[in-house]
């Protein structure tokens, strides 16, 4: 597989910003339901467990997105280093396929396997 043209990296750029611009948006909208700033008074020990429930739930879909935040400011700065769409464990091209539905993927599929699967 060839390296990527510029125009690939051209849209792949555009792909990660729009990524990045609507996570940020994830991010705040996350922040308010977290930190409980349209709370209203609780009314009972009930409400109160829905509350917490809803808060924490809220704190591990912020956690994911700021992860993803940086995941996709890495691939950007890839981007501009010249190391985007190679695989950061063989060093061999990672498939375009992947490129678009992950844009801000850092390894191959085989080797994103193996470490799920191994942790290494």
């Amino acid at each position: 597989m060839k390296k990527l043209s510029a125009k690939d990296l051209e849209d792949y750029k555009a792909r990660l910003e729009a990524l990045l611009a609507m996570l940020s948006g994830d991010i705040d909208k996350l922040e308010e339901e977290a930190l409980g700033e349209h709370s209203q008074p609780q009314e009972s020990s009930t409400e109160g467990g829905a509350d917490s429930y809803f808060q924490e739930f809220s704190l591990q879909l912020l956690e994911r997105d700021e992860n993803t935040v940086r995941e996709v400011l890495a691939a950007l700065e890839r981007i501009q280093n010249g190391s985007y769409g190679m695989c950061e464990a063989c060093e061999q091209p990672i498939l375009k396929e992947r490129l678009k539905m992950m844009p801000h993927a850092r390894n191959c599929i085989a080797c994103q396997r193996k470490e799920e699967e191994g942790g290494s």
